[in-house]
């Protein structure tokens, strides 16, 4: 049983969001807030209806997510096993050599003696022990699929490595939807890949023209969105890119900490706006509701609740 919040719950109780075809919808945090239970929220409301998702990080693991994921009740290896979700790692070996291993390599800085202690000036040393290997994260038998840009990157090689999440995408069971996904960690693309964020936003159209709903999770603290003269190139690309998906998305999911400081029993605050997307606006049909909602995120799961209402 999921431990995060429904999107019925989030977008309102009329209107189901993943089900729609060609929906963006754009989820922000900053920092102090993690946007990962509502990522867990999509995972659950997609693979709970048997539908075929794929997951792109740059910011974090497949550990990180299968972890968290399972202590808010989703357990994502058993849909890894049955192949209607894919996993995309462009965090681990982001700038690795192609083919290189996903675990470190370890050797030790001092030889113990035999007895334990440091080995006495003048007497040979034993033979300095292997390092240990750890399994190529290559193998064909790794379900985790892997994007790597190479210690020195070029533009042209990083965007002919993004091709990997298109191909994650057509590997998934042929449904009569089309898959969905869910992206975060776009800015490390334009932070340390060297990406445009004009190539960027291709990749983001060029993917949801073979997903039905696709996710993007952004960081939106104000350092990042409110540009001056003395911007930064990365400062102004950053906000850029999420001013242009804040255009054309069907609904935005904004996460802040509380504006009187920390709380107990509050972990922030969660805001929903209908975006400038062709979602329908017709009542009778559903529509999201816009509206603030405190959350809290403990062991036992996340809860979100109306100001001055007790949790649900």
């Amino acid at each position: 049983m999921s431990k995060v919040p429904t999107l019925s719950d989030i977008l309102g109780l009329s209107y189901d969001l993943l089900p729609q075809e060609s929906q963006l919808l754009l989820i922000t945090s900053v920092l102090g807030t993690s946007p990962s239970w509502l990522a867990y929220s999509l995972l659950y409301n997609t693979l709970t209806s048997d539908s075929p998702v794929v997951f792109v990080s740059f910011s974090n693991d497949y550990t990180y997510f299968r972890d968290g994921a399972k202590r808010h009740g989703l357990d994502l290896a058993s849909y890894l096993k049955k192949g209607n979700f894919v996993f995309v790692d462009g965090f681990s070996k982001l700038f690795l050599p192609t083919g290189a291993q996903s675990g470190p390599t370890w050797t030790p800085s001092i030889i113990p003696s035999p007895r334990g202690g440091i080995q006495p000036r003048g007497v040979p040393a034993p033979p300095r022990q292997q390092p240990l290997q750890a399994p190529s994260s290559s193998s064909s038998t790794d379900p985790i699929k892997y994007i790597s840009f190479g210690p020195t990157p070029t533009i042209a090689d990083s965007l002919k490595q993004l091709e990997a999440i298109k191909a994650a995408i057509k590997s998934l069971p042929v449904t009569p939807a089309k898959p969905r996904l869910i992206l975060e960690g776009l800015e490390v693309l334009m932070s340390a890949g060297g990406v445009e964020v004009g190539s960027i936003e291709d990749l983001i159209y060029d993917l949801r023209e073979i997903t039905s709903t696709a996710a993007i999770i952004m960081p939106s603290d104000s350092a990042l969105i409110q540009t001056s003269e003395s911007s930064t190139i990365l400062e102004l690309s950053h906000a850029n890119l999420v001013v242009s998906l804040g255009h054309v998305a069907d609904a935005i999911l904004s996460l802040r900490l509380l504006d009187t400081g920390v709380a107990k029993d509050i972990s922030g605050v969660l805001k929903v706006t209908r975006g400038a997307g062709n979602l329908p606006r017709d009542s009778r049909t559903g529509v999201i509701e816009e509206k603030e909602m405190l959350y809290y995120e403990g062991d036992g799961g996340v809860k979100i609740f109306a100001r001055g209402a007790g949790g649900h």
